[in-house]
């Protein structure tokens, strides 16, 4: 088969890998989309140590079962499904606590090392347990959509509290995620305010539904926001860009007991924050680490069609010219998510 692999910083090729053979409990899935993570392009550019090298990336996929091992019995032939990004031991502490795979001691990442290829090539190996059904009337572009809105969806719903008409609601960063933020959002019946430095973003954010787009760069962010909330500043706040400025600013725009929710990764740096602003707002701050008990969640609302989240997709690349998407998707501000059609 065809696969793009991950030899180092900037050393991306595509080349010719052996067809996988699955075990007893797993199955083989013609890849039919793939999404262009940032995390992906960060570990190609050298920007972070996620990744394992040499390695097939690739941790947003969809496609059809075509091999089933002879243990499997709830998937078949023909079969359009979804994998988890990661997967538990099952047996740490952490594990038997009850917790979400995200909190496993010794959880797999798949598309981030040599032992667990990812979903930029035309097959992908995946034990049975990892996976959902695609529902009927989502598409599989759609669908490769189903890790980032999981992201945004969870964080929003799990660590944000929910959101509702009542809200008022800033994303900060419109990437994939915060677009997919904001589809929550505004399906939920919430105004809200998209903060973004690229006119390509913001111009995009507006287009998909966003009430204020707000340049950062542009005035003072706090006395912006307030503005458009009639000087009370926001209940929710979800951080998706994992820029410096924007993490400290989160609660300069918090209205009084607001929420706040952490997603864009920054680099493990040290930001300067003041913290008297939480203390005295009583704000609430939760990390968006994921739970895979929300991806199934995630998918049935994708399934709904209440939001148009196929909009968020702006370019498509086959399998031969993944290091052009690469490219597009480290000039950032001018695209969104990028698929690869294998």
């Amino acid at each position: 088969m065809r696969a793009a692999k991950l030899y180092d910083v900037k050393d991306l090729r595509v080349e010719d890998l052996a067809d996988p053979n699955p075990g007893v409990d797993e199955v083989v899935v013609k890849v039919m989309a793939c999404g262009v993570c940032a995390t992906d392009v960060n570990m190609w550019r050298g920007t972070s140590d996620e990744g394992d090298f040499p390695f097939v990336p690739g941790h947003e996929w969809s496609g059809e079962i075509v091999e089933v091992g002879s243990a499997v019995r709830d998937y078949s032939v023909g079969d359009r499904v979804v994998g988890e990004v990661c997967t538990p031991c099952g047996e740490c502490v952490n594990c038997k606590d009850g917790f979400a795979a995200e909190a496993c001691m010794n959880y797999e990442l798949y598309g981030f090392k040599p032992e667990n290829p990812g979903g930029i090539a035309e097959f992908h190996l995946a034990r049975a347990n990892r996976l959902h059904r695609i529902p009927e009337g989502l598409s599989y572009e759609e669908a490769a959509l189903v890790e980032p809105a999981w992201v945004a969806y969870n964080s929003i719903w799990e660590a944000g509290g929910g959101v509702g008409p009542h809200d008022r609601m800033v994303v900060f960063g419109c990437g994939p995620i915060g677009m997919l933020a904001l589809l929550t959002g505004k399906a939920a019946g919430a105004p809200v305010i998209a903060v973004e430095p690229h006119p390509y973003r913001r111009r995009m954010a507006s287009e998909l539904g966003a009430d204020v787009t707000v340049d950062p760069l542009a005035g003072d962010l706090e006395e912006q926001v307030r503005f458009h909330t009639g000087g009370r500043g926001a209940t929710l706040v979800v951080e998706c860009s994992g820029n410096d400025g924007a993490r400290a600013g989160t609660l300069d725009v918090l209205a009084n007991r607001g929420r706040i929710v952490l997603i864009g990764l920054g680099g493990s740096r040290k930001v300067p924050i003041d913290l008297d602003k939480a203390i005295f707002k009583g704000a609430t701050i939760r990390g968006g680490d994921g739970s895979s008990f929300f991806l199934s969640k995630t998918l049935a609302f994708l399934s709904r069609g209440i939001v148009d989240v196929g909009r968020v997709i702006t370019h498509r690349f086959p399998l031969e010219q993944v290091v052009n998407a690469f490219e597009l998707g480290a000039a950032q501000g001018e695209s969104s998510k990028i698929m690869i059609l294998p």
